[in-house]
């Protein structure tokens, strides 16, 4: 809320195209075995599952019939970057630590719904925490791909790939194949590989209600370094951010200490929210009808319902004119405020994220750890001919993920263990290793690879 002080002086805030798409190699392994649809959509499912980052570009249509456009990218464990649009108006998203952050100018906030108009000017251009509620899509929920698939429903049909209608999504030849909740579109060759998905609705309750779904679907995991590079960066920045939906009361103000050089306000403050926050105070002046500066200033952390107070010093030229002009000229010369006091978020720490950027630049395998490494084979060899695809699993339950894939694969596939590491991002970076390496000799990908098969 905006608020006013006056006073007078007086005279005194994935699908990998080129690695599927290849001519096989004479020298390489021999193609997975060929599907009905059902199972083309259940291998991709898996792949989807098992990526380390994907990215969703697309639209879909909000609770409140806002439409959204996206273009987003998600890592496995929920951090989203990226770009969005709400009929039209664009923002900046990042999503750390299970919450959505928007950044955006002001237009966006004057029009999106549930924003005060008072807010809008100070929240504008700034990192702004957004409840789920407030844009109406919780990103991290929808593009979770443990849930995500379970909205795309059944396949209507259960033809073999071959007798799937085929069609074309951005110039990239597709299957078609319809489900009870709307339309997939795969790679037209094993390991076949998610390429859009557009579903009629998604989930049942706010903000995950939202339909018209039209997303493209690409595997992310090669980038995920400059993808948690940019996570990081981005976080880093939210130091200032602002969170506008937790309380702060403002109580009485006074103006303090003005001379030649300067002049505060001094504005009381409650926090009425349940958990602490710091509060910036942002005014601006004026003096003689005319703006004359603006200052800023911190407080806190204050506890919940604990009281407190900001000092916001003006020392600008013009106030500096202003009060020689009131000295030297007789009568009234009256200057004022106008403020607002919004609570600032507790940032959340970047470190985290750099040393996954770490990670994935430069991977360290630990026996200890807890994400696994593994190649699924043909037990005749381990030669590159008996290679299908290299994965990612996590727990100590991890052989589960490769072994449900061991159906896809030909008679008499094994999974073995090739490395564990401490983190994500160094275990997908180890499994890109051996992807390249594999594509370096053969001059393709594992037959069944899809994740961290990028197109060359």
């Amino acid at each position: 809320m905006i608020r006013r002080g006056l006073g007078t002086l007086l005279v005194t805030v994935l699908l990998c195209a080129g690695c599927t798409g290849d001519e096989p190699s004479p020298n390489g392994p021999a193609p997975a075995p060929k599907l009905v649809a059902a199972d083309a959509v259940a291998q991709s499912i898996v792949d989807l599952k098992s990526a380390g980052a994907v990215r969703y570009n697309g639209s879909l249509t909000a609770p409140a019939d806002d439409s959204v456009t996206m273009q987003v990218t998600v890592t496995k464990a929920g951090e989203a970057t990226g770009e969005l649009s709400v009929n039209g108006l664009p923002a900046t998203v990042l999503v750390v630590d299970h919450t959505l952050y928007l950044k955006a100018g002001l237009d966006f906030w004057l029009k999106l719904s549930g924003v005060p108009d008072s807010t809008a000017p100070t929240v504008a251009d700034h990192w702004v925490k957004a409840p789920g509620v407030l844009l109406g899509v919780d990103i991290e929920r929808i593009f979770d791909t443990e849930t995500l698939p379970g909205l795309f429903g059944k396949p209507l049909a259960n033809q073999t790939p071959e007798a799937v209608k085929r069609t074309k999504v951005a110039g990239q030849d597709v299957l078609e194949v319809p489900t009870d909740a709307g339309v997939l579109y795969l790679g037209v060759n094993p390991p076949y590989g998610l390429v859009r998905f557009d579903l009629t609705k998604s989930g049942k309750t706010d903000p995950t209600k939202v339909r018209d779904l039209a997303f493209s679907v690409s595997d992310a995991t090669s980038d995920m370094a400059a993808l948690y590079r940019d996570l990081a960066a981005k976080t880093a920045e939210l130091e200032t951010a602002y969170d506008p939906f937790t309380g702060v009361k403002q109580g009485t103000h006074k103006f303090q200490n003005c001379g030649l050089s300067s002049c505060a306000i001094v504005v009381e403050l409650t926090n009425v929210g349940k958990q602490a926050v710091r509060v910036a105070v942002k005014a601006t002046w004026t003096g003689g009808g005319n703006v004359i500066g603006s200052c800023e200033s911190r407080v806190g952390p204050l506890q919940p319902s604990q009281a407190g107070s900001a000092t916001c010093t003006l020392s600008s030229p013009q106030w500096t004119q202003f009060y020689r002009r009131a000295q030297s000229v007789p009568g009234q010369h009256p200057y004022g405020a106008e403020w607002t006091a919004m609570a600032l978020i507790t940032p959340p720490d970047p470190a985290g994220l750099r040393t996954l950027a770490s990670s994935a630049e430069t991977p360290v395998a630990n026996p200890q750890g807890n994400q696994h490494v593994y190649v699924i084979r043909d037990d005749a060899g381990k030669d590159d001919k008996q290679i299908w695809k290299y994965g990612v699993a996590t727990g100590a339950d991890w052989r589960k993920i490769p072994d449900e894939q061991l159906k896809f694969c030909t008679a008499g596939c094994v999974v073995d263990e090739v490395a564990a590491t401490g983190d994500p991002a160094s275990a997908h970076a180890l499994a890109r290793q051996l992807v390249d390496a594999y594509r370096g000799r053969v001059g393709q990908c594992p037959p069944a690879q899809w994740v961290g098969c990028s197109p060359k």
